[in-house]
């Protein structure tokens, strides 16, 4: 089986973001059947090779309301296709039986492939219960973005378990999620798919190995193209720490093919944080440290999943720029099942910074980044950028144009990251200025920290903007020693209003 995802896919905020080569399920890269309109009653449909069956309106009908009565499902077995109804309060559970240290990926599908997050589909959440019905692992978003639950497990014990699917207002009230009452079809597909690297005749999955607690040992991570050679398939990486003291180390280049005009980036995001309300894991994932081989002195990138963090940072490509990733975990005694999936990939840069010699003053903002539309109305710009180190503090601004027919009904929101994508950077600030330099307001700028990203939500547009746009400024505080990256990747969206 491949891998289904794609990193790079995004969505923030009210930005849902469709960059090349990624946005929604596509073909070989699909989470669970439905297409276009989610799952169907009486019909079948296929996707990754998993046939789908509709048991919507047929002998089983709505009748797995309870662990009593759960309906039977099978590992890389048919994909079953049904119904919540109502969608708000309807919960449905399955029943498969599984082996200790079995890897699971857990695949719904309910949103369309041209939006992942339309609101007028079910947003899915799934529960992983064990045989006395407790739950031990869950999944609302996934973290490349959209709606459709994807969970990826490894099972604590031989036995029995169960599946709950729900709609996000059943499983976590209705504060925390979009209104019920505007979903329209309440069709969803479940699928569940095992993960065995060494049955895989793929590059998409890579066990850990031991020994590979230093870099001699390292295993290298591999890559498997898409059908279309446009990209690749993201790799699964899982690994476990048994002894207490366990790291693990992997190498890997980028491949070179395609071409990426603005550069790539290297990217590892935990699947899901650990315990019930994740990954089902009893151990967390405490530092990935990325370091050029050539030099093993100080990590080029770091960042602390526990903390949310993640990797995703400008790399070499090409022979001779091989790069090793060093996983460890938290001091403390071993778990029960102390497993970790890291989901990698090769993304390529949409925009770079491109006049670092004259942006930064307000007066010669950066323009021409690169934009693309925002489903529902508006646009998006974003850059990658770097904050280079010397005596004067550098600092980067960037122009925000308005599009035609943006009035004070539009918003404007920003999202970007740096420490919590492995940068050296610290206290990364964005501050959203009017077009000619001038403040705007308090609300209209951000920091972020070890812990908290760095988000600017929906603020209003200024009443007159001037010379008909926003600007960006963008600066830090004083970087980590002990990370040479001083890379940022930045998001705005100016977001259309209700009509």
């Amino acid at each position: 089986m491949r891998s289904i995802y794609f990193l790079g896919c995004f969505v923030l905020g009210t930005i849902a973001a469709t960059a090349a080569g990624c946005g929604g399920d596509d073909d070989g890269g699909q989470g669970g059947a439905g297409g276009e309109g989610g799952a169907t009653s009486s019909t079948s449909s296929t996707s990754n090779g998993v046939t789908s069956t509709t048991s919507s309106g047929g002998e089983t009908g709505d009748q797995n309301e309870s662990i009593e009565t759960a309906e039977a499902i099978e590992i890389d077995g048919d994909a079953v296709q049904e119904t919540l109804d109502p969608v708000d309060t309807d919960q449905d559970f399955y029943r498969f039986t599984g082996t200790k240290g079995q890897v699971l990926y857990i695949l719904t599908d309910a949103k369309p492939a041209a939006d992942e997050t339309d609101p007028r589909y079910p947003d899915l959440v799934v529960s992983l219960l064990d045989g006395q019905g407790n739950q031990i692992a869950r999944n609302d978003d996934p973290p490349q973005g959209g709606n459709d639950s994807r969970l990826i497990t490894v099972l604590p014990a031989d036995g029995d378990y169960y599946l709950l699917v729900e709609e996000c207002t059943s499983a976590l009230g209705p504060s925390s999620c979009a209104p019920a009452e505007d979903i329209e079809n309440f069709d969803y597909t479940l699928a569940i798919a095992s993960l065995d690297p060494a049955a895989a005749d793929d590059d998409s999955l890579v066990e850990d190995k031991e020994p590979n607690d230093e870099a001699a040992q390292a295993v290298p991570l591999h890559y498997e193209a898409l059908d279309d050679d446009t990209g690749y398939y993201t790799t699964f990486l899982i690994g476990d720490f048994e002894p207490a003291t366990d790291v693990d180390v992997y190498s890997f280049t980028l491949p070179e093919t395609p071409a990426a005009e603005h550069g790539l980036k290297a990217t590892f995001v935990l699947s899901a944080p650990p315990g019930a309300e994740g990954s089902g894991s009893t151990v967390d994932v405490s530092e990935i440290a990325v370091f050029d081989a050539a030099d093993l002195t100080t990590p080029y990138a770091k960042a602390d999943p526990s903390k949310g963090g993640s990797i995703e940072v400008p790399v070499k490509v090409g022979e001779g720029t091989e790069y090793l990733v060093f996983v460890k975990r938290p001091q403390g005694e071993v778990g029960a099942n102390d497993f970790y999936v890291l989901l990698h990939n090769r993304l390529e840069s949409s925009g770079r910074e491109a006049q670092e010699a004259t942006n930064n003053v307000a007066t010669t903002p950066e323009g021409d980044l690169y934009s693309f539309d925002i489903s529902g109305g508006g646009i998006a710009y974003t850059v990658d950028g770097e904050l280079v180190d010397g005596e004067t503090p550098d600092t980067d601004y960037y122009a925000l144009p308005l599009p035609d027919g943006a009035d004070a009904t539009w918003k404007v929101s920003a999202f970007c990251g740096a420490q919590r994508h492995g940068s050296g950077l610290r206290e990364l600030k964005v501050t959203l200025l009017n077009g000619d330099g001038t403040e705007i307001g308090d609300d209209y700028t951000a920091t972020e920290s070890e812990a908290a990203d760095l988000e600017i939500v929906g603020l209003d547009l200024p009443a007159s903007p001037a010379e008909n746009r926003l600007i960006a400024m963008v600066s830090a505080g004083t970087p980590a020693a002990d990370v040479t990256s001083r890379s940022y990747d930045c998001v705005f969206g100016l977001i259309a209003g209700a009509e």
